[in-house]
């Protein structure tokens, strides 16, 4: 009996597939523009445990992309970098339904319009911290021992960051191109990854007053994290079956 009522609780996500609509890539749209799926658009299909949207929205250019797909992630991340450049993307999941993520897709697009982050009054604030326009030569920079390396005239000072344990990933020089901020934030990793091209600026002082700045224009919250929703359903979704198998176990 315990093994029958354990086998249909699971298979409510383990036997069930969904059809989800795949390798459809739609935009630009631009902000003010209603969210829709042109005729004959996004036909191919997909069994899949979970369905999933990819949006991002580009502040600088107020224009926004979809994309569908099966795939298993749920994240938020984005980019702030010259330009002005400040680009915002959500992965997103849901199991309830082919057309759960055309609902949670039509809210979250109107949400993210709604948000206008300003990517040039943005980018001012960040480039005080990251960017030294009269750079010429070489930088001092720290590196995961905290000691002063050169990093040569092509190269940054840069900083990776986990932000839910608290500590460095990596420090050092890097070849990247440009200044920039780029965080993500996923169900089982986040980073805060900065590149700078000034001395010494790969430091926890920079990571401050960058949260700082991003958690005032709403990009974050003040420990530097935006959780993804998908994450928050998916979780609560496992929760509640291992509660149910719990109960089931312990009834018998």
């Amino acid at each position: 009996m315990i093994a029958l009522l354990l086998t249909l609780l699971l298979a409510t996500d383990i036997g069930y597939a969904l059809k989800c609509r795949t390798n459809c890539s739609l935009g630009p749209y631009y902000f003010g523009q209603t969210f829709n799926i042109p005729d004959g658009e996004c036909q191919q299909q997909k069994s899949g445990y979970a369905c999933s949207i990819d949006m991002t929205f580009n502040y600088h250019d107020l224009s926004y992309y979809v994309e569908f797909d099966t795939l298993m992630l749920s994240t938020d991340s984005f980019y702030i970098r010259s330009g002005p450049y400040l680009s915002y993307s959500i992965n997103y999941q849901c199991s309830k339904g082919t057309d759960c993520i055309i609902s949670y897709a039509q809210n979250k697009i109107n949400e993210m319009i709604g948000r206008n982050y300003n990517a040039q009054t943005i980018y001012e604030l960040i480039a005080s911290i990251i960017e030294n326009p009269l750079r010429n030569g070489s930088i001092q920079c720290y590196n995961m021992r905290k000691e002063i390396v050169i990093c040569s005239s092509d190269e940054l000072c840069a900083l990776d960051y986990n932000l839910q344990e608290n500590k460095f990933i990596s420090r050092g020089c890097s070849q990247y191109n440009e200044p920039r901020v780029h965080i993500y934030d996923g169900r089982y990793h986040t980073s805060f990854d900065v590149e700078c091209n000034h001395n010494l600026c790969n430091t926890d002082e920079t990571i401050s007053q960058i949260k700082t700045v991003l958690a005032n224009y709403g990009l974050t919250d003040t420990n530097g994290r935006r959780v993804a929703d998908g994450n928050k359903q998916m979780v609560s979704s496992l929760l509640m079956k291992l509660t149910l198998i719990f109960i089931v176990f312990y009834s018998f």
